[in-house]
């Protein structure tokens, strides 16, 4: 009885609320919630440390001639800000002038330089339709449809390319948490719910703070005490669920975004192994323009990428076959 006593108390000695419990859940989160912001940080450097130039974009069938600008990653450009410049005319020029190859091969060029835009994707994906390309053309036009000027102009164009593919693919229904994680991480994404979480956090530290010492300072008022206690220890355990929810969405979005990326078959014909070599079993053929997702948390063989179809089937790809996001 004595031993059951005692594990008793011990349990809950460790359940119950205390300053150290705090103290060491708000230390914990303050060290992952670091190492996720520099995370985000080294993400967005090519947009924070971007430099801008201004470029022309030709005119398509799909979108109307503007003024746009050329966004440029710092890190390991290969052209400068003028040469980027120099060889958009070029390649436009060349684009006009139904050059495709050599107008495609210039604009990838300033991609792989760090430049980018909506207006490049846009135009290196109306490149591709001429290539008669179309699998690189949506992939094109997706990234163009991540750019704010050209969302508008690329979700139409992704449209009218959907209907020209010769064959489409079958599409499971997204589940209900897939389609909240999307959205959360299009629209807030997770370095906004750590923060939340970090408040949720912080609020139920100062509420049972409030109810440790503000009780301590009051023991004279002992009926009055007792009648704010319960609403504060509530609102603790309600900012506690709140924060663990928030972490829990928070993580679940870090992890997607590390361990899968969107990605378009370009190949006309796919072969879709159960193994990664061209003698394994061949699971199903996936065609030009079907979009899958690239699964990093199974090792990559060298020249081989693991991935699910649109429609749940998973099996092993030839690299040179896609273009990820």
């Amino acid at each position: 009885m004595l031993k059951i006593e005692a594990t008793l108390t011990f349990l809950k000695g460790i359940l119950e609320p205390n300053k150290s419990w705090y103290l060491a859940v708000l230390l914990i989160f303050y060290v992952f919630s670091s190492t996720s912001e520099a995370k985000t940080t080294s993400r967005a450097t090519s947009t924070s440390l971007g430099t801008t130039i201004t470029l022309q974009k030709t005119s398509s069938p799909f979108e109307k001639t503007a003024t746009q600008e050329l966004t440029q990653n710092l890190k390991g450009s290969i052209l400068s800000a003028f040469q980027a410049q120099s060889s958009f005319e070029e390649a436009t020029f060349d684009l006009e002038q139904a050059k495709y190859k050599i107008a495609l091969q210039k604009f990838k060029l300033i991609e792989q330089s760090g430049f980018y835009s909506g207006e490049l994707f846009l135009n290196m994906a109306i490149t591709a339709v001429e290539l008669d390309s179309l699998g690189l053309a949506k992939f094109y036009f997706q990234k163009a449809v991540e750019e704010p000027t050209t969302e508008t102009a690329a979700v139409e164009a992704l449209v009218y390319l959907e209907s020209q593919f010769s064959r489409q693919a079958a599409t499971l229904p997204p589940l209900p948490w897939d389609i909240a994680l999307d959205y959360i991480e299009h629209n807030w994404g997770s370095l906004w719910l750590f923060w939340v979480a970090f408040f949720f956090l912080s609020l139920s530290v100062i509420l049972q703070l409030f109810n440790w010492f503000g009780s301590a300072s009051k023991r004279s008022k002992i009926s009055s005490a007792k009648r704010r206690t319960p609403t504060i220890i509530k609102g603790s355990w309600f900012s506690l669920f709140f924060f663990i929810i928030s972490l829990s969405l928070a993580i679940g979005i870090d992890y997607r975004t590390e361990k899968y990326s969107q990605a378009v078959i370009i190949a006309q014909e796919v072969e879709v192994r159960n193994s990664p070599s061209t003698s394994g079993e061949l699971l199903v053929i996936g065609y030009e323009g079907y979009d899958c997702r690239v699964d990093f948390s199974v090792d990559s063989i060298k020249g081989w990428r693991f991935i699910r179809l649109s429609n749940g089937q998973t099996g092993w790809v030839l690299d040179q076959t896609l273009r990820i996001h």
